[in-house]
């Protein structure tokens, strides 16, 4: 919620109808100065310097073309009111006052709205890096904590954290299309979130649309009283989208009644910051009242939401690394229609001959945003798909060059990706409807089918 790239504007904004209040309002409090200032000149024409075009200038870094632009109409029009009205310094036109003033709040104007696009843009790819960022630090943090968590509480147990979503996924999977997933399986959810918390006493309840939660519980464990919607914890959690709990101090002291009916309110929040539920937990052990437990709870939270807010097409497909990229395509062909954000896609079929050293650098040589996904297609041939996000054409070509000189350093300057028997298919991201191009390219040309692919 703090973070810096959220914070990117050229000023606050305003609402359409007021800047074209503050526009007017603006233009006209200036000619009344002017008017003040120079009885005889309001529009300050003769003067050294032509004071009254910083008026539109303004306006035009403030809100842009439009505004900028109209501002110097409102003050050229006053001029040919003064003119037609008598005023003897207004009887000439001065051309040069009017072209001027019209150029510099367009110019300006045009440049304020050039900058606050490109902001946009950075603000868009920034998200859409922060939302990686999420992904890797909760699999990184899941992955530590289920290794300490199974030799705590799970000994003698083979099933895993990550067996244990893996299980929650295949019950997703089985679920029919029309079936409310957090409805259905909520016992399920409640059960794995108190397997790791030792929660004793706890509800599951729905988030709606409008931010409320809705009082009838999903699931619960123990003696769960009746939710309060208007609970201090419970406001707090929704509104700070993470997870909130009463201090331990407090409960020492035997204070938190006081204060809340509840310990701890974990949001299920997914990646892109959507709230499907809310654990409300009235009593937990007070040895797992401490912030690594807290940290399990909201990852784990995080992990279950970003599972049944998957995609039901892509959940379908039998291997999670799949279903995880098809997810990555259908974002990019949205950010490309929606945001105008470049992507390409690169598909490597590779030949018997080399096949999997050739995949041993195709994997080396992936970036930090990149996303690769191996798979056999109906050819018989290995096939490396490799997904480039807000990557160009041009970015695109550059990643060619990179590969061919790591392929160079290994098998020789001589050797070529065709030599080496790699086929490369290349698809770009462009914008507009591309969904069943991407399906051709996928289907036709790389030779996959939609059991290993879904888009």
């Amino acid at each position: 919620m703090q973070s810096a790239h959220k914070d990117f504007m050229l000023a606050p904004r305003a609402s359409g109808r007021v800047s074209w209040w503050e526009t007017c309002l603006l233009s006209l409090l200036a000619l009344g100065f002017g008017y003040w200032l120079s009885p005889d000149d309001p529009l300050l024409v003769v003067a050294s310097f032509p004071w009254m075009i910083l008026v539109p200038i303004l306006l035009g870094v403030r809100y842009g073309f439009l505004q900028g632009l109209f501002s110097a109409a409102l003050l050229i029009a006053a001029l040919f009111v003064f003119r037609l009205s008598g005023w003897a310094l207004y009887l000439d036109i001065p051309a040069s006052f009017i072209v001027g003033m019209l150029l510099c709040s367009m110019l300006v104007g045009e440049f304020r709205d050039i900058w606050e696009r490109r902001l946009e843009r950075l603000s868009l790819a920034n998200e859409y890096r922060q939302l990686r960022l999420d992904e890797f630090t909760r699999s990184h943090h899941i992955l530590r904590i289920s290794h300490d968590r199974l030799e705590q509480r799970v000994a003698g147990n083979d099933q895993s954290l990550r067996s244990s979503l893996l299980s929650l996924r295949e019950q997703l999977r089985a679920l029919p299309g029309d079936r409310d997933a957090l409805k259905t399986l909520a016992d399920t959810v409640i059960s794995l979130l108190a397997q790791y918390g030792a929660l004793r006493v706890a509800g599951l309840y729905r988030v709606m649309d409008n931010a409320q939660v809705d009082p009838r519980p999903l699931a619960t464990l123990g003696e769960m009283g009746e939710l309060n919607g208007k609970d201090v914890l419970l406001r707090q959690c929704l509104q700070r989208g993470e997870l909130v709990s009463v201090r331990s101090e407090v409960l020492d002291r035997g204070e938190g009644a006081r204060h809340s009916a509840l310990q701890v309110c974990v949001p299920l929040i997914d990646t892109e910051d959507r709230i499907l539920a809310v654990l409300a937990i009235q009593q937990m052990p007070f040895f797992m009242f401490h912030e690594r437990s807290f940290s399990l709870l909201a990852i784990l939270a995080g992990h279950i939401a970003d599972l049944l807010m998957s995609d039901a097409q892509a959940l379908q497909l039998p291997d999670a690394d799949a279903q995880h990229y098809s997810q990555l395509l259908k974002r990019s062909l949205t950010d490309a229609r929606d945001h105008d954000l470049p992507a390409s896609l690169f598909a490597f079929e590779l030949s018997e001959e080399n096949g999997e050293e050739i995949q041993r650098l195709l994997e080396a040589s992936q970036r930090g945003l990149d996303v690769q996904l191996k798979v056999i297609n109906s050819r018989g041939n290995r096939l490396v798909l490799v997904l480039l996000p807000l990557t160009s054409g041009e970015g695109s070509l550059g990643y060619l060059v990179r590969l061919r000189q790591l392929f160079a350093e290994r098998f020789g300057q001589d050797r070529e990706l065709d030599s080496l028997g790699v086929q490369t298919h290349q698809f770009l991201f462009e914008g507009g409807d591309e969904r069943d191009a991407l399906r051709h390219f996928l289907f036709n040309e790389c030779a996959l089918n939609d059991q290993q692919v879904a888009v």
